[in-house]
């Protein structure tokens, strides 16, 4: 069956086009200037994806977001703007849209985010988070990696993700159904990460009183994830040689080698290039490895992700912890996306837990973050440039900007009181 997709913009042409680009493209659309009609449709017809823009005269699209997510919580929801800024984009996902795009935009960019998000990319603690134009074309690659057999070397810095990346190959791959099976070169002394990647026998050693069958074999007909290959000892490389070029291992005291079936997925923080140059990691497995190489790219720069993985992380750890709701505030996602982030998403994880549980109130401070804050201003420039910008948006409507401040009016009378007298 076809997705159905309902469109709501008030520029008629754009619709026009629209709908006709994404029928095209194999979706059933439903395209409208009229937001009563919109709300109609919503409420009487399923839709697998609802498009709207934001700045319309009759009804702006986070009202018309509010009235869906009344109806439909979770049906994905993109907005289009051509105020596009990192604001509105908070705005938007605050508001639990789930993706938004700038125009002007290409239909194909359009088709990839409604891919993303009709697939769960954007959904799940097992789904890769992310809709960057670097995770775009990353997901890409992956999808076209997971339907082969071959092995994949994963490259990029710590805290990338790359046991997420790994276990999602295995998930898309023809070996689903099969073990994945993870272990670190890293995490473990030389000896005993032989034993337990290719077993023994009885005997082999002082303490082996029985026979151990060894993780790759527990990954016969699976994927296998070797994370950290670059501290591969030189007895382990030959040996992870062999399973590649031979497809069979020799557990250790064995004489007579055993055939696996795994598909290999190898990771590393580390330039193998220099390994090889100074000598510490086999050419020859280098190049069995480098198949197909699949770099992760680093937090920053991806920064269009991080309310997607804040906001992400931010409900996966309040429901986890018990804690209640939780809501980022507009000046802690600026701070969170103006740091660097050297250890990567990794790093933004630990931060968003940290301040969600030393967190007293509903709203997630920045002084909860623990982080440095935007170079050139302080956080009450921050502040007042917010407070006048929702404020001359809204029209001078305090309410509806104390609402999209998240803070009571009251607050901000005071806030924007204390902004124009420092402006004098």
């Amino acid at each position: 069956m076809k997705n159905k997709i309902l469109l709501l913009d008030d520029e008629a042409s754009l619709i026009k086009w629209l709908g006709y680009a994404l029928e095209q493209k194999g979706y059933q659309v439903f395209a409208t200037t009229d937001p009563k009609d919109a709300m109609a449709e919503v409420k009487n017809q399923h839709y697998d994806l609802i498009i709207s823009d934001i700045k319309m005269p009759e009804i702006d699209g986070f009202e018309f977001l509010r009235k869906v997510r009344g109806i439909h919580p979770d049906v994905p929801f993109i907005f289009i703007t051509a105020y596009g800024s990192m604001d509105s984009a908070i705005n938007a996902l605050r508001d639990r849209a789930s993706d938004y795009i700038l125009k002007p935009f290409s239909i194909d960019e359009l088709a990839v985010r409604i891919r993303a998000n009709l697939s769960g990319y954007l959904k799940g603690p097992t789904k890769i988070i992310g809709t960057s134009k670097q995770m775009r074309s990353t997901l890409a690659m992956l999808d076209k990696i997971a339907a082969t057999d071959t092995t994949v070397l994963l490259l990029g810095e710590s805290g990338t993700g790359k046991e997420l990346f790994a276990r999602e190959i295995h998930n898309r791959s023809k070996r689903a159904k099969s073990n994945f099976v993870t272990v670190s070169c890293a995490a473990m002394p030389d000896t005993l990460l032989e034993s337990e990647l290719f077993g023994y026998k009885r005997g082999a050693f002082t303490g082996a009183t029985t026979d151990k069958e060894g993780l790759f074999r527990t990954a016969d007909k699976g994927t296998f994830f070797l994370d950290e290959i670059g501290d591969a000892s030189p007895t382990i490389q030959v040996k992870i040689l062999r399973l590649l070029e031979e497809r069979e291992i020799v557990p250790l005291g064995a004489t007579k080698p055993i055939k696996v079936d795994v598909r290999l997925i190898a990771a590393t923080n580390k330039n193998l290039s220099e390994e090889l140059r100074k000598g510490s990691f086999r050419e020859d497995l280098y190049y069995r490895l480098n198949v197909i190489p699949l770099v992760l790219p680093p937090l920053r720069e991806r920064h269009d992700d991080i309310p997607l993985l804040a906001r992400h992380f931010l409900k996966e750890i309040c429901t986890r912890e018990n804690i209640g709701e939780r809501v980022l505030r507009v000046d802690s996602l600026k701070i969170l996306n103006n740091y660097n982030w050297p250890g990567n998403v990794r790093e933004l994880r630990h931060v968003i837990e940290r301040a969600a549980i030393l967190s007293d109130s509903h709203y997630l401070e920045p002084q909860h973050l623990g982080l440095p804050r935007p170079r050139g201003k302080s956080l009450n420039q921050i502040q007042s440039e917010e407070i006048t910008r929702v404020v001359k948006e809204c029209n001078g409507n305090m309410s509806e900007a104390a609402r999209i401040l998240g803070v009571s009016r009251a607050t901000l009378y005071r806030r924007f009181k204390n902004t124009k007298k420092r402006k004098k």
